[in-house]
C-alpha cells in the first residue's frame, strides 16, 4: 500500500471514531403500569397493588388492546376512585399515558369491586413481515429488560394466527403465550422479548415468522454491522496486511514475495468483511439497547483499534524497507 493510501486510512479511522456511546443497560423494569398508589400528586388514600394480571390482544393490522387489572390493598383507595371519576382519569391517565416508549390510545378505567381495570390500545409495537408473519414486540425497545415482577402476563396472537416463537422466559401453547415469575427459568427477563406469529395452516410457519423479524431489525442490524467495520475493521485490517506483507517479503519465495501487495489488500478487506460478518451475526436482531454511555466509541478506537493500525503501518513500512534493498529486494 502506498503512502497515500496509508494516510487515507487513518483519516477512514479518524472519521469513524466519532463520539457515539456504547449502549448501556438500564435497570430491569416491571410489564405492569401500575404504580404505587401513593397520594401524593391527588389527595387520596395511598394504596399497593395486588394480584396483577395484564392480558393483550394483538392484532394483524399492527395494534395491540391491552387489559391491566390490579386489586387495590386498600378498599378506601378503591372507594375513591369509584366516587371520584376525575380523580380515577387523572391518575390512570398520568400512569398509563405511554407503555414501553409508546404513547397509548384509548385510555380507559374501572373498578370491579376492589380491583382497577385499566384498558388500552397500544401502537407501534406489532409489525408485519412480507410473508404474513406478525411480530409483536413492545419489550424489545427502550430498556430492552423487562420483568413481570407479581403480573401474570398473557398474549393472545391474532385472529386465525399461531404462536411460531416467544422468550424462553414464556410459556407458549398454540395461541396463547403466557408470562409470569413462575415460567422459564430463574429471573424470568426477556431480552429483546420477541414473540412471533404466523398464520394457521401456512406453510413454514417458523420461516414466515421470522421474515417479520428481519422486516423489522434487520434494516437496524445491517447498520449496526456497517457501524463496527468501519471502526473496528480499517486498524485491525492493517495489522493483516501488515502481518502478511512483511510475511511475504521474508519468506523469500518469488511467487509469494511478488504478490505480497495483492495479499496485503486481500487481508485489508477480509478483516472488513470479517467484521462486518461477525457484528452481524452477534447483533442480530438489534432491537436497540437502552440509553446510557459506559465507554464512547472513540475511546474504544484511539485504546484498541488506532494501535492496532498503528502496529499495522509500521509493519507495511518495514516491509516496503526490506523490499526497497533493506535485506533483500524482490
Amino acid at each position: 500500500m502506498s503512502r497515500r493510501a496509508l494516510l487515507a486510512l487513518a483519516a477512514l479511522l479518524v472519521a469513524a471514531a466519532v463520539a457515539a456511546p456504547v449502549a448501556a443497560r438500564p435497570p430491569p423494569e416491571d410489564v405492569d403500569g401500575f404504580p404505587v398508589f401513593a397520594g401524593e400528586r391527588h389527595d387520596y388514600p395511598a394504596s399497593a397493588v395486588e394480584n396483577v394480571s395484564v392480558t393483550v390482544a394483538v392484532a394483524a393490522n399492527g395494534t395491540s388492546a391491552w387489559t391491566e387489572r390490579a386489586t387495590l390493598a386498600n378498599p378506601e383507595t378503591a372507594e375513591a376512585f369509584r366516587e371520584n371519576d376525575t380523580l380515577r382519569r387523572l391518575v390512570v391517565t398520568e400512569a398509563f399515558d405511554h407503555r414501553f416508549d409508546h404513547a397509548t390510545t384509548n385510555v380507559h378505567a374501572r373498578l370491579d369491586g376492589d380491583a382497577l381495570v385499566v384498558t388500552y390500545r397500544l401502537d407501534g409495537v406489532v409489525h408485519t413481515g412480507p410473508g404474513g408473519g406478525v411480530l409483536f414486540a413492545p419489550f424489545a425497545g427502550y430498556g430492552n429488560d423487562y420483568r413481570p415482577s407479581g403480573a401474570d402476563v398473557t398474549i393472545r396472537a391474532p385472529v386465525d394466527y399461531q404462536v411460531t416463537g416467544a422468550p424462553s422466559a414464556m410459556t407458549a401453547h398454540e395461541r396463547v403465550v403466557r408470562w409470569n415469575d413462575s415460567t422459564g427459568t430463574g429471573m424470568a427477563g426477556v431480552s429483546p422479548g420477541l414473540v412471533v406469529f404466523a398464520p394457521d395452516d401456512a406453510a413454514l410457519p417458523g420461516l414466515r415468522g421470522e421474515l417479520a423479524v428481519v422486516a423489522t431489525y434487520g434494516p437496524a442490524t445491517l447498520r449496526t454491522a456497517a457501524g463496527g467495520a468501519l471502526l473496528y475493521g480499517p486498524g485491525f485490517g492493517l495489522l493483516l496486511a501488515g502481518l502478511l506483507g512483511l510475511s511475504a517479503t521474508l519468506l523469500g519465495t518469488p511467487s509469494i514475495a511478488a504478490s505480497r501487495e495483492q495479499l496485503e489488500r486481500a487481508g485489508f478487506v477480509a478483516v472488513l468483511v470479517a467484521v462486518f460478518a461477525w457484528i452481524l451475526v452477534v447483533a442480530y436482531p438489534d432491537t436497540g439497547a437502552g440509553p446510557g454511555v459506559v465507554v464512547p466509541w472513540w475511546l474504544v478506537a484511539l485504546t484498541v483499534t488506532l494501535p492496532a493500525g498503528v502496529v499495522g503501518g509500521a509493519l507495511l513500512a518495514l516491509a516496503r524497507w526490506y523490499d526497497r534493498g533493506g535485506v533483500r529486494s524482490v
